[in-house]
């Protein structure tokens, strides 16, 4: 499994090939845009909105797709990229984020304000009032803005310029905004050419990551259960496979306590461990149940070691609906190894 936990980190999984400029927040998968700008989805499989585009000619860093943002505009108008995360941080954790940009050939203008906001849950306010998102920063819990630090402007044009730093997690993102959060009274900005439209600064951006600072590979166990006595290893993602459930439900079935006793008395004699738990369906149902229904069979598990005596805070759930299949969805059996839940223990 790679390390990145951004989903679609690329810009390479599309609703459909772009026909048209503007259309960020329908073509894109997982991803969106957290106002009503008009992000745009550049893609090489589009003779329209490909590689020569409106502001000249670019072509991705890596794979076929790459997104464009105006980070300066008249009238504080700003774009923005919102991405999500395959996982919350973990608190305590120190995480590289990277992306790569470019400045578009024909804009007058190149800054270096650009900044993240950490979120719990994706933002997306139904007002234009909202265009400039500077006017949030203070307004939402459970979110943390890192203006990113920089001693020159980005003014390459023709390659994509790396960047990077670190960042120490709060413990609840699960999503993040990338652009320029200040108004354009405050951008430091250097002037590139004249044109005769209007002051701008627009960026193209490609290969976003979020990765662990200290990353190792994680693999999958092949053990069907847990059995006694069993040493189980950290930071490997194990699979719970006698926790079933009816389908559409997620209440445990009697069958499936005996493995969770097990795993309850392993963590109840490792007190430094904490879990990690996660729920997958396959991918019958809209998205959106699936995505409530794997959630809520994790919970169901976290549920049942807490009521066994396991503390709260040792636990947390996460649910990824039918988005990571471990075969395919053609069959019943195939079907039926998708509906899993896994955990996966952390040393603390």
């Amino acid at each position: 499994m790679s390390q990145n936990l951004v989903l679609n980190p690329s810009f390479e999984e599309y609703k459909r090939c772009p026909s048209i400029i503007g259309n960020f927040n329908h073509n894109v998968t997982d991803w969106n845009t957290p106002n009503f700008g008009s992000t745009d989805y550049f893609n090489a499989c589009s003779k329209d909105v490909g590689e020569t585009n409106f502001f000249g000619e670019q072509s991705s860093r890596s794979g076929n797709g790459f997104a464009g943002m105006y980070v300066l505009a008249p009238e504080n108008y700003r774009e923005y990229v919102q991405g999500q995360l395959s996982r919350p941080l973990i608190i305590g954790d120190t995480y590289t984020m990277t992306f790569y940009i470019s400045l578009a050939e024909k804009c007058s203008h190149a800054i270096r304000d650009l900044g993240v906001l950490f979120l719990k849950e994706p933002f997306k306010r139904e007002s234009d009032e909202y265009i400039n998102l500077n006017k949030i920063l203070n307004e939402i819990s459970d979110s943390y803005f890192v203006l990113i630090n920089s001693q020159s402007h980005y003014i390459e044009k023709t390659g994509w310029e790396k960047i990077t730093f670190e960042y120490t997690a709060k413990g609840f993102e699960s999503n993040f905004i990338i652009g320029n959060f200040d108004k354009n009274s405050k951008i430091s900005k250097i002037k590139m050419h004249s044109t005769k439209d209007p002051d701008a600064s627009y960026y193209f951006i490609d290969d976003v990551s979020i990765e662990p600072l200290h990353s190792e590979t994680i693999s999958y166990s092949e053990s069907q259960t847990i059995e006694k006595d069993q040493v189980l290893e950290n930071d490997k993602v194990y699979t719970l496979k006698n926790v079933l459930y009816d389908f559409d439900k997620h209440e445990l079935l009697e069958s499936s306590k005996a493995e969770l006793n097990q795993l309850y008395k392993y963590l109840d004699a490792n007190k430094r461990l904490q879990i990690e738990i996660y729920g997958h369906t396959d991918d019958v149902g809209t998205q959106k149940r699936n995505d409530e229904l794997s959630l809520l069979r994790a919970k169901e598990v976290a549920l049942y070691l807490i009521s066994k005596g396991l503390r709260p805070e040792r636990i947390t759930a996460t649910g990824y609906g039918n988005k990571f299949p471990v075969a395919d969805n053609d069959s019943e059996e195939g079907r039926a190894l998708n509906r899993r839940v896994e955990f996966k223990l952390i040393f603390k």
